[in-house]
């Protein structure tokens, strides 16, 4: 047949996922309650991060965008915007010693992508977290 879905050759990509692998990402409810119980709580304006530094843990991130944020599509856009943010960040973050979780909140919808992703930067910077050497 000549026509072909374009699904066919999906997930077979030369080029290796620039996502955040499963391993990388808070999927548990435990592991939420455990970072947002002990962690440490610092506002960034439009949105709050929830950091726990441990030396033994492996680097973990989860997104959380409450109702507070706005229907469905302004959730997921918030939750999008705080995980691309991060992902660009991810070359340049130390690979161990935390789990944070980003919680978006109304005023991050209103934000440019870039203007969180230099706040995200600014934070992980005060904390240690960022490598300066990116090359």
């Amino acid at each position: 047949m000549p026509c072909s879905s374009a699904a066919e050759g999906e997930g077979e990509s030369a080029l290796p996922s620039e996502g955040l692998k499963k391993s990388e990402r808070i999927t548990k409810r435990f592991e939420y309650k455990e970072v947002i119980d002990q962690g440490k709580l610092v506002d960034r304006g439009a949105y709050k991060a929830f950091l726990l530094l441990r030396p033994d843990v492996e680097r973990k991130a989860g997104f959380i965008a409450g109702k507070t944020v706005g229907k469905a599509a302004r959730r997921n856009r918030a939750r999008r915007v705080l995980r691309e943010a991060y992902r660009r960040l991810k070359p340049r973050i130390e690979s161990r010693g935390f789990k944070v979780v980003f919680v978006a909140k109304p005023d991050l919808t209103m934000m440019k992508s870039t203007e969180i992703g230099l706040d995200m930067e600014a934070l992980f910077k005060e904390y240690g977290l960022l490598r300066e050497n990116s090359g």
